[in-house]
Parts: C-alpha cells; sequence; structure tokens
C-alpha cells in the first residue's frame, strides 16, 4: 500500500514541479515584455513551442512577443490558437489585428480591430484600435507603397546568346553560302552582377466606386565585367479603376524604356485593359487585353505594334503554410511596322503557372513556370528558314520576413529557349541575393 502511495505522491511533486517551472517561463516572459526586450521574449518562449502551444497563456504571450520582435506570422500562429479556445478574449484578438496590419492584410485587421471595439475594453485600449481604424481607412483613401532592393548574383549568359561559335549561313548576299566566325559579343558571356531596384505604387479614392492607380519604378542591372551589356529599364503606368461588390474593371496607359550600355535600345508605350471577378475572398479571375506600341530608336526596322489578350485565374488556400496558386493563358501578335521584313512579325502564345507558400517563422517559398512559343512570319532572308522559337522559363526561391519591412530573398531563374534558327537558341541561369525593404 504504501508504495503506491509514495509513486503517486512523487507523480504529484513532478506535476507541480512541472507547472512551477511554466509558471516562471511564463512570468519571465512577461516581465522581458513589460521591460521591452520583447526579442529576448521571443526566443525564450519560441523553444518550447511544440511543448507549450494550446496553452492560451504561453500562446498569448508569444504572440505578443513575436509581433514585437518582427516576426507577424509567428504571432498569428500563436494568437490564433488562444482565440480557437478563447474567442471572446479581446487582448488576443487586438494583437492578432495588429499582427494582419503589420502584414499588410488591412481588410482582415479591421474586421479584427471592429470585432474588439465591439466588445467592453478599457477606455485606452478602445482609443488605440479607433487609431488603428483611422488609419487603415486612411489607407485606403490614399495608399502610397513603395521598394528598395539591392542584390548581388551570377548570370551564365549576360547577353542572351548562343553557346556556338560559328553559324553556316547557306544565303550570304554577294557571299553565298559560308561558315560566319562569330564575335564576343554574339556568343554567350558569363559575368557576375549587382542589381538595383526600386519603385512606388499609389491608389486616390476618388469615391465610392472609382480610384486612381499608378505605378512608378526603375531597375538597373551592373555586370562587374561584362559592362557592354548593363540595362537600365524605367517603368511607368497611369489608370483608373471602378469597382463594385464582385466585379472591378481597369484602363490605364503604360511607359518604358529600356537602354543596354546607356544607349536607349526600345520604348513601350501602351494601353492596357482588365476586368476581374473575384468569387470570395481566396479566389479571382481576371481577363485582360494590351496594345503596345514598340520603337527601338536605333534599328527601326524593328518597330511593331503588339496586341495580347489573356486569362487568369487566382486561389489562396486557408492552412499552415497558406498556399497561393495562380495560373494564366495569353497569346497575340507581334506585327512588325516595316514592308518587306515579315520574319521579324510573330505570333506568341504562351502558360504561366506560380505559387507562394508560407513556411512559418518569416518563411516563405515561391515559383513560376512559363511556357512561350513564337511562329514568326516569314523566313529568314540569309538563312531561308522561318524561325520558331519555344522558350521555358522557370523561377524559384525562398524569402525570409527579417523584421516588417525587410525582406531577404534567395531565387534562381533558367532559361532554355529552343529555336530552329542558330543564332536566337540560347540557355541562361541567373542566381541572385537580395534584401528588400518596403515602406
Amino acid at each position: 500500500m504504501g508504495s503506491p502511495i509514495r509513486a503517486l505522491t512523487g507523480l504529484l511533486l513532478f506535476v507541480f514541479a512541472l507547472a512551477a517551472a511554466a509558471d516562471g517561463l511564463t512570468d519571465r516572459a512577461r516581465r522581458l515584455l513589460e521591460a521591452r526586450q520583447a526579442r529576448e521574449a521571443y526566443e525564450l518562449l519560441l523553444p518550447l513551442e511544440s511543448q507549450r502551444a494550446g496553452d492560451p497563456e504561453y500562446d498569448y504571450l508569444l504572440g505578443i512577443a513575436a509581433l514585437d520582435a518582427g516576426e507577424p506570422e509567428r504571432a498569428v500562429f500563436a494568437l490564433e490558437r488562444v482565440l480557437a479556445v478563447q474567442p471572446d478574449n479581446a487582448l488576443a484578438r487586438a494583437e492578432i489585428a495588429r499582427a494582419y496590419f503589420v502584414l499588410g492584410e488591412r481588410e482582415t485587421a479591421r474586421r479584427e480591430f471592429q470585432t474588439v471595439r465591439a466588445q467592453p475594453i478599457p477606455a485606452d485600449a478602445k482609443e488605440t484600435v479607433e487609431r488603428f481604424l483611422s488609419a487603415i481607412a486612411a489607407a485606403e483613401t490614399t495608399r502610397l507603397e513603395g521598394f528598395f532592393e539591392l542584390g548581388i548574383g551570377a548570370d551564365s549568359n549576360v547577353n542572351s546568346a548562343t553557346s556556338s561559335t560559328q553559324v553556316f549561313v547557306p544565303a550570304l548576299p554577294l557571299i553565298g553560302p559560308t561558315v560566319l566566325q562569330l564575335d564576343s559579343a554574339s556568343t554567350r558571356r558569363h559575368d557576375t552582377l549587382t542589381s538595383v531596384s526600386t519603385g512606388l505604387n499609389f491608389t486616390r479614392k476618388l469615391s465610392e466606386d472609382w480610384s486612381l492607380v499608378g505605378a512608378a519604378a526603375g531597375a538597373w542591372r551592373l555586370n562587374h565585367d561584362e559592362d557592354r551589356f548593363d540595362t537600365a529599364t524605367a517603368d511607368a503606368s497611369l489608370g483608373a479603376r471602378w469597382a463594385r461588390g464582385k466585379e472591378a474593371f481597369t484602363l490605364g496607359g503604360q511607359l518604358q524604356d529600356f537602354e543596354i550600355n546607356s544607349t536607349r535600345f526600345r520604348e513601350t508605350r501602351g494601353l492596357v485593359a482588365q476586368w476581374q471577378h473575384s468569387y470570395d475572398e481566396r479566389r479571382q479571375a481576371t481577363l485582360y487585353g494590351q496594345h503596345a506600341q514598340l520603337r527601338y530608336p536605333t534599328q527601326t526596322v524593328r518597330n511593331a505594334d503588339r496586341d495580347i489578350v489573356g486569362v487568369a485565374y487566382a486561389q489562396a488556400f486557408a492552412g499552415t503554410y497558406s498556399p497561393m496558386l495562380f495560373a494564366s493563358a495569353y497569346g497575340g501578335r507581334e506585327k512588325e511596322r516595316m514592308d518587306g521584313v515579315p520574319y521579324l512579325g510573330h505570333e506568341p502564345w504562351g502558360l504561366r503557372l506560380g505559387g507562394q507558400l508560407r513556411l512559418g517563422g518569416g518563411w516563405s517559398a515561391f515559383g513560376t513556370a512559363i511556357c512561350e512559343e513564337r511562329r514568326y512570319g516569314g523566313p529568314q532572308p540569309s538563312f531561308l528558314i522561318t524561325r520558331k522559337d519555344r522558350q521555358a522559363d522557370l523561377n524559384a526561391g525562398v524569402s525570409y520576413l527579417f523584421r516588417p519591412g525587410t525582406t531577404f530573398i534567395a531565387q534562381v531563374a533558367h532559361t532554355d529557349n529552343r529555336s530552329n534558327f542558330e543564332l536566337a537558341r540560347f540557355r541562361r541561369t541567373v542566381g541572385t541575393l537580395s534584401i528588400r525593404f518596403t515602406f
């Protein structure tokens, strides 16, 4: 009889010791948070998440610590566990609303703040909620978002050129069939690179249904040795957007200037029209059309007009990884402007697939796959073949949200253009590491 009693007593003492240690953990975390040492509190609590998840007090403190330490995604996971067992916990709901606000999910944040506002909460807490709701409303009236990104990497084919060093030309004028030796500018060159990009998007709400939307961006890619292939791109767009219920329509103009080695290579001016239908908060379909004028200041023979139409579908899924998938298909025509050069015009069509996963702890993974086929309008004069291209583009990477507004990105992009025209056949792989600041 004594032995079972002693065993039970030992078990109870062990349980009480665990409870005391657990209470000590949350007490230490609470003191660190009160001292505004969120990172220290987060690092104290996180190692025990697999053991303590489901304990509302632990999850609540972990959520606050994660949010204040710059880990809003982790905060959402922890606070969701609190609300699963305590749906009326106004403090936890206010904190998860703040996390959604930091993540930029303003509509979700607003719903959560409105739920909190309807509950009996202290006056100072209500004042804080009202400030967040006012900030969300102001952002919806005039929304301005920008980014700056700096990266380094390596490019296996900076000039997107063939790997062949010579090419057979069956009908070279005045010479006839011959084999030409290609110079270094016409063959594949590899190099390391530095990239810089920046951009700004704005939305100005004009009425309940109408908004003015616009964007401007610039990107520079500087090769360390092959600087003759340095590129610079400037983009701008401005348009009007009408939205009511589940429908939205956007009409706007687009401009782009593309330079190679500080020389203007191509100018693009165009119009784009887009219709979107949102089935619900997670599913959206898009129909779009684009007309663009392509002008080459130093090679006017290449001037063309491009018309494209396409459809797209995107869906976000619930769950631990919050996957998002999208797909699109497009087709059209790029019509040469000059007579007698049908081999420069072509008909493109393509498919695009992509997605993103949240891996937790600030990590995400993403990827896209594009397949495009191009059929040209006539035979190349010196090569006596009608060009056909089939290009595949694959891009995959991971990102890490170091803190709100700062993201590290690692990605690899591969292009394989298979063509019956040897000078257009190439492969290219680009790997980059970059840091992006958003504001």
